[in-house]
């Protein structure tokens, strides 16, 4: 059933290649400090590596217009994005059996609070407690003030844990929360909440 706000979310495979590379580039180029990542490192990528990075471990999803009936509209640009890692970044970077990672949460700055990322919130939160891994983590540029504003609406708490980031002088700081709680709040508080 589409939202009512006209977009529908749904999990990117290897197909959607083309789709995640344009709003990966799209999201460098609007919030270049906002993710670990840089524009110049995702342009370098090849079909071939865009295509592995959507077939895991990490999640992907898109909010997608769709129509009145429900199918998406071809030619419109996804709204936003939001990928569920639900393993550390690396080998060496271990997280707990229960624990997710949540990355790359982007909304085209046209469709802000319009309810998009409660969308992709909800389903990234429901992916987490399928996969038994309800317990997200996410870390925020300490520069990135309205960011970290939003995210603690949600009910994250920072934890303690910072990561220095040479390259801007700043610092990553890691925050932590609950799926089963972002989804006790319903679809309505969600929105509320991510205003």
């Amino acid at each position: 059933m589409p939202d009512p706000a006209g977009y529908v979310v749904r999990e990117m495979g290897p197909e959607d290649w083309s789709s995640h590379r344009d709003l990966r580039l799209e999201m460098l180029q609007d919030s270049p400090t906002a993710f670990w990542a840089t524009l110049d490192e995702a342009q370098q990528l090849t079909e071939a590596e865009w295509r592995e990075e959507l077939r895991g471990p990490r999640i992907h999803v898109q909010a997608r217009a769709v129509d009145a009936e429900g199918q998406e509209i071809a030619g419109i640009p996804p709204a936003g994005g939001i990928a569920l890692l639900p393993e550390g970044y690396t080998d060496e970077h271990v997280i707990d059996p229960d624990q997710s990672i949540v990355v790359s949460l982007w909304v085209r700055p046209s469709l802000r609070g319009r309810g998009v990322s409660s969308m992709l919130w909800r389903a990234i939160a429901e992916r987490a407690v399928a996969l038994g891994r309800p317990r997200l983590l996410l870390e925020v540029d300490d520069s990135n003030v309205a960011a970290a504003g939003s995210y603690e609406r949600l009910g994250f708490t920072a934890t303690g844990v910072r990561y220095p980031r040479p390259e801007t002088g700043t610092q990553w700081v890691e925050y932590a929360g609950d799926a089963r709680v972002l989804l006790r709040g319903g679809p309505e508080e969600l929105a509320r909440q991510s205003r």
